[in-house]
């Protein structure tokens, strides 16, 4: 099985112009007994950035680079799936062959031995939506890697167990690179490789209500109060603190997300464009 090697290049662990304040006011590494409501900062009213990095759009050898993000449960990666199909029942079969879609969350980076040791032990927890939790520089380097048509490989994530699984080969020639995920307009470094970015609004209740869906249909037993816990004192002041603020980022904002059939259409549509140029 292949390995990745490292970049040389680092990003700061926190700071990014999408959080108001650092340090910030929800950790990355939760201890268990945590009971009480972090005070999320409030995102910043600034104006919209004036328009994306359409580069591809000129550089036929380059692929398009869209960034999908929003809030658990907004839909991202449905929304990254149903635009491909919608190519494809068009009859674009081949050119959605050639559409490459990334998930964030395979980009967890792995924990520590200290940090595996406290979460094996109960005693913490780990954030999943801090921005510690992902490895951005190995995003970096793979969306480098795609956008000079090479081939890269990209880490598999077993989110029960919180760690990679191993390594799977994204081959290069790429048309379209779907980049969805919670934080995938956090970084700059990450967003000037985006020509289109696209921010899924969706409202709290919908999102925790497909999340307690999916939490209680999943495998074993599910502790809903620990759940709810977690969502209020943990994930609810991340999205408000990290993921909400990234919104200003977005050159689409789709309401409804994923149930916005006419937004996706309109994605699909360009990618069409896009491949009979």
């Amino acid at each position: 099985m292949s390995t990745a090697p490292s970049s040389s290049k680092s990003f700061p662990k926190v700071r990014s112009d999408c959080v108001v304040n650092s340090p910030a006011a929800v950790p990355f590494r939760v201890p268990a007994s945590f009971s009480g409501m972090a005070t999320p900062t409030t995102p910043q009213s600034t104006a919209a950035p004036s328009s994306s990095n359409l580069q591809s759009l000129h550089n036929p050898r380059r692929p398009m680079f869209i960034g999908i993000g929003g809030g658990r449960g907004a839909g991202k990666e449905y929304t990254c799936r149903y635009i491909i199909e919608k190519v494809r029942q068009r009859g674009h079969s081949e050119f959605a062959d050639r559409v490459v879609h990334l998930h964030l969350d395979d980009f967890h980076r792995e924990l520590s031995a200290e940090e595996q040791a406290q979460l094996d032990e109960g005693k913490e927890q780990i954030n999943i939506d801090h921005p510690e939790s992902y490895d951005f520089e190995l995003l970096h380097k793979v969306l480098v890697q795609l956008s000079r048509g090479e081939s890269a490989e990209v880490p598999l994530w077993d989110r029960d167990a919180r760690r990679r699984t191993g390594w799977q080969t994204t081959e290069g020639g790429a048309q379209v690179v779907l980049v969805e995920g919670t934080l995938v307009l956090f970084v700059k470094e990450v967003r000037r490789y985006l020509d289109i970015r696209v921010f899924l609004d969706v409202d709290s209740d919908t999102r925790l209500g497909r999340q307690v869906r999916a939490a209680l249909g999943g495998p074993g037993e599910t502790d809903l109060r620990r759940f709810l816990d977690n969502y209020l004192f943990v994930a609810k002041p991340s999205f408000e603190e990290f993921i909400w603020p990234t919104k200003r980022w977005a050159d689409v904002i789709i309401p409804r997300g994923d149930r916005n059939d006419v937004a996706i259409e309109l994605i699909a549509q360009r990618l069409i464009d896009l491949g009979q140029e």
